[in-house]
């Protein structure tokens, strides 16, 4: 445990998550903690307070840390947060006694690059998805380990990590990894399947260490977004994106071994 005792506390701003990061600051001053809503690079714990976007804003904010997060679910859908505000004292108590396990959670590095040849580095925790601007059809060529697999067509194509195979990948018919799984996941949204086209229309799961490129076809002349856990980043002149498992990972602090089920089983079953 650092001296500093420092925990960095962040929320999503609504009434409840504010009250709740308010109880959580003034039980952990009472520790003997430092507890404040600024970024310490020195702290020993991010604590995020609401739903899992606001782990994932965390997450970019603090720049994907080192130091552990855990996620205080005061939102509808809690697959990062793990923590009722019931537990919030048995979670103190465990957290000061070390009482916790400490998960590894993959993240992917995706680099893009333009026509002019500029690049442009982003990680993710849970996916990018790569579409057209004015959403009309992306045409993307798509290689493996510089293999050519296809030439797609259709709304977009997403790539996630087993922590984020959950989230957009399952709504978009993406299988479910389990998140110590080492890889990573590529699924067609609206794939196009005719004449013309023959995308495939099922995910594809693709081992840790493969590299994926997809590349814009000079046919398309629309804008590319490239949405990276949400957050849109346009690409005007998109060329290309490589995307792989980083060599970054986050950690996230576990409580209860068999959360992730009852997690799974609570919220789709």
């Amino acid at each position: 445990m650092s001296e500093n005792k420092i925990i960095n506390l962040m929320t999503n701003g609504s009434e409840k998550s504010l009250i709740i990061a308010e109880e959580l600051k003034h039980k952990f001053e009472a520790l003997g903690y430092t507890a404040n809503y600024d970024i310490d690079e020195n702290a020993v714990l991010n604590i995020c307070v609401g739903g899992d976007g606001t782990f994932l804003r965390a997450v970019h904010k603090t720049g994907f840390s080192s130091t552990p997060y855990v996620g205080i679910n005061t939102g509808t859908l809690g697959f990062f947060q793990e923590i009722s505000v019931l537990e919030i004292d048995k979670f103190i108590k465990n957290f000061v006694a070390g009482d916790y396990d400490m998960e590894k959670l993959d993240l992917l590095e995706g680099r893009v690059y333009s026509r002019e040849h500029k690049e442009y580095f982003h990680n993710a925790l849970n996916e990018f998805v790569i579409r057209s601007e004015d959403t009309s059809i992306i045409h993307l060529d798509v290689f493996i380990d510089d293999n050519h697999l296809q030439t797609f067509a259709g709304d977009a194509l997403l790539v996630s990590t087993p922590s984020g195979s959950t989230a957009y990948n399952y709504s978009a018919g993406g299988a479910v990894l389990y998140r110590s799984l080492k890889g990573y996941q590529l699924t067609p949204l609206a794939p196009i399947n005719s004449k013309a086209y023959r995308s495939l229309l099922n995910p594809l799961v693709l081992p840790s260490d493969s590299v994926l490129t997809l590349k814009r076809r000079p046919e398309d002349k629309a804008g590319t977004l490239v949405i990276n856990d949400g957050l849109n980043v346009l690409c005007d002149n998109f060329d290309s994106i490589k995307i792989k498992t980083s060599d970054k990972w986050i950690n996230k602090l576990q409580f209860n071994n068999n959360w992730y089920w009852l997690n799974i089983k609570d919220k789709f079953i």
